[in-house]
């Protein structure tokens, strides 16, 4: 498989880090770039000042981890906007070969009423997504 590309959205929750680890394990050391990707929707965001610290600390933990392997390229973007709509275009305009992405897995009634990032970016995406999700003794309610 050759994926030069790969573009990680984060939402610093063990979701996305499994997303993280798969993604790092999918990347050909020296030949790909992982794009770790997190998105501030301003409708549902804390106040900026919580949500830029929370983000600068996330990124420095979610950097240690994958930069252990230093034959990988990493580029960090952090944006605001709606969620599966940034995803999308910046996995089209940096030409992405893979979305790996966490899922929460919500269903029924939350799923209904919150929508699904992960499902709108398979519909949209111009390329392969990977999601992944906790195993059931994982999640927290």
């Amino acid at each position: 498989m050759n994926n030069k590309t790969i573009l990680c959205p984060v939402d610093f929750s063990a979701c996305s880090e499994v997303a993280l680890e798969l993604a790092s394990h999918l990347a050909e050391p020296k030949k790909s770039k992982v794009i770790l990707l997190n998105v501030t929707d301003p409708a549902k965001s804390e106040p900026t000042n919580l949500a830029d610290a929370f983000s600068k600390n996330a990124r420095s933990q979610l950097e240690d981890r994958l930069l252990s392997n230093e034959a990988l390229t990493v580029e960090h973007l952090n944006l605001k906007g709606n969620p599966a709509e940034v995803i999308v275009h910046i996995a089209k305009a940096k030409k992405a070969d893979m979305i790996v992405m966490g899922t929460h897995g919500r269903s029924g009634w939350s799923k209904l009423m919150m929508g699904s990032v992960a499902q709108e970016v398979m519909k949209e995406a111009h390329c392969p997504v990977i999601t992944v999700r906790l195993p059931h003794d994982h999640e927290s309610t």
